[in-house]
């Protein structure tokens, strides 16, 4: 019986390479799809998400029809729970009187500002530990607290301005199991943890950490040095957001690009073959 010679050439020859080269995603891509082109072609190529493009004329292309799905695709909505109000919880644990939660709230409503927590810290009525224990029952996640900060690769940290916006850092990174646990300061936003698994590849948790060791946690990237990040304020539609983003994905020799959704906000990443990746973060895209 006559065999093939790809039927008895060894998975790891040059001929299985090859045909184990990905071909290019784009329908109007002017070269041929064949091995030794896609093998010219390999170090070229840039990855969005799941496809490949072979060149930059291919990659703008892809670049613009994912962007145009950005600008309609609905952010995912944080689910709304029924959770006992800060106060009753303080109240029912005995960290607090009656009398000092009607003031606080008095003072809260007068100045129509600030959290309610902050105001029985200045009053003097709790500590900072009672309102962070308060909080992890109120969220019902885990209070996470440590003498020292732990360090996060940087592949696993988000741009700082979404560190302010959702008040939440990567706080740990368990590498056996491939967790990663998200240190929030108060509120808990599940649909940014939903972001931060797709952008990440990692499973999260969430956690709830006092203000001291947000603050050292933050410290601890600062002077590590943050990820590199570009924030454009600007609204763009998406025509002017591929020609930014091809830009720095050129400049970077990136080989692969991320695009996640946060709320009216659109985070880009860029990583080259070595060396820590980019972060882009534009506001959501207009429709062109």
């Amino acid at each position: 019986m006559a065999l093939s010679l790809r039927a008895v050439l060894p998975k790891t020859s040059p001929l299985a390479t090859l045909q184990a080269l990905p071909v290019c995603a784009s329908p109007h891509c002017p070269r041929p799809a064949s091995l030794w082109q896609r093998w010219w072609a390999r170090r070229e190529g840039i990855w969005l998400e799941e496809h490949w493009y072979c060149s930059s004329s291919c990659f703008h292309a892809g670049l613009y029809r994912r962007l145009e799905q950005a600008a309609m695709a609905v952010p995912p909505a944080a689910a709304a729970r029924n959770r006992l109000p800060l106060g009753l919880i303080l109240l029912s644990q005995g960290d607090i009187t009656a009398e000092q939660l009607h003031r606080a709230l008095a003072q809260q409503a007068q100045a129509g500002t600030g959290r309610l927590g902050e105001w029985l810290r200045q009053m003097g009525a709790v500590g900072e530990p009672q309102i962070t224990a308060a909080l992890a029952v109120q969220q019902a996640c885990a209070v996470f607290s440590a003498r020292e900060p732990r360090w996060v690769p940087p592949r696993l940290r988000w741009p700082e301005s979404l560190a302010r916006r959702y008040r939440a850092l990567a706080v740990f990174h368990n590498s056996v199991q491939q967790l990663l646990y998200v240190g929030f300061l108060d509120q808990v936003d599940r649909s940014f943890l939903y972001t931060l698994e797709q952008m990440l590849h990692c499973q999260t948790r969430p956690c709830i950490v006092s203000n001291v060791t947000y603050c050292r946690q933050r410290d601890l990237y600062a002077n590590d040095g943050d990820v590199p990040c570009i924030d454009i304020n600007q609204r763009q539609s998406s025509i002017e957001m591929m020609r930014t983003i091809g830009n720095y994905a050129d400049q970077v020799h990136a080989e692969r690009c991320s695009i996640v959704r946060c709320a009216d906000r659109l985070w880009i990443r860029l990583e080259p073959p070595q060396g820590v990746q980019l972060d882009l973060v534009f506001r959501a895209p207009t429709l062109s």
